[in-house]
């Protein structure tokens, strides 16, 4: 255990040249370990092996699938999109050959997040949003969004979690809302309706997002206009789950 710390600790300070033969022991070790597997990959990658990082990220990515964890295995291959696109050509395809040998499959024909937002979506339309989506990450007490900011973009919680905070009534200070955990989303509001943000958004631990910005998803829209109509009927059927909907809920009370 001591020596996963060691590794992890590692990592934090990048110093990934050192961390990848911890982490290769550990992943020799416990090789069903998606976490142990994920780290090892972010070592290879940040050691500049990047065919081996890709093979770990796909290995890792099928894993989650395997496992229903849809939303993981996008943000993971996300990352594998980074350092295949960042490889000299015959290690990309070195890559793909190793990750799924004697067949080569397009990035994107695994199923997209569980989630309400998708699944009310077609299988052209989800993977239209999809591959328009940014894998970011954040430091616990990062600021996400802020209450009053312009709303451009819509984020899924891929690992992590958030906190919701509104500014309270008569200038009473922040009203601790909600807090949103792996597989939920957030700023779809201010995304379809052009309104302001509604709330401040932080990270209470590291999180990764998956990040659909409004001029991305207008290029889906270009190609699969019943997207608009889909997720207008989507917010409707959730108006009373929203966080606007809290934050209504709470004025009322004040």
């Amino acid at each position: 255990m001591a020596e996963e710390e060691n590794a992890a600790s590692l990592l934090a300070k990048k110093d990934y040249v050192r961390a990848v033969p911890l982490l290769k022991r550990e992943h020799e070790k416990y090789p069903s370990n998606p976490r142990i597997r994920l780290q090892y990959a972010d070592a290879l990658l940040g050691a500049g092996s990047v065919r081996e990082a890709a093979e770990q990220y796909e290995a890792t990515a099928k894993y989650y699938d395997d496992n229903g964890l849809t939303v993981q295995a996008i943000a993971v291959r996300k990352k594998a999109e980074k350092a295949q696109a960042a490889a000299p050509a015959p290690a990309v395809a070195a890559a793909q050959a190793a990750a799924a040998p004697g067949k080569s499959e397009p990035l994107f024909t695994q199923t997209v997040p569980n989630s309400p937002l998708f699944e009310v979506l077609g299988n052209e339309e989800r993977e239209a949003l999809v591959k328009e989506m940014e894998l970011e990450s954040h430091e616990e007490g990062s600021v996400i969004i802020s209450e009053g900011e312009p709303g451009t973009s819509m984020y899924v919680i891929t690992s992590g979690e958030v906190k919701v905070y509104t500014r309270g009534t008569k200038g009473s200070g922040s009203v601790y809302l909600a807090k949103l955990g792996e597989g939920e989303f957030f700023g779809e509001v201010s995304v379809l309706t052009g309104k302001p943000r509604t709330a401040t958004i932080t990270a209470s631990r590291p999180t990764e997002l998956l990040r659909l910005d409004k001029e991305k998803l207008d290029n889906a829209l270009a190609t699969y206009p019943r997207i608009r109509k889909v997720l207008d009927e989507f917010y409707k059927k959730r108006a009373t789950h929203t966080v606007e909907a809290m934050i209504e809920s709470l004025k009322k009370k004040g």
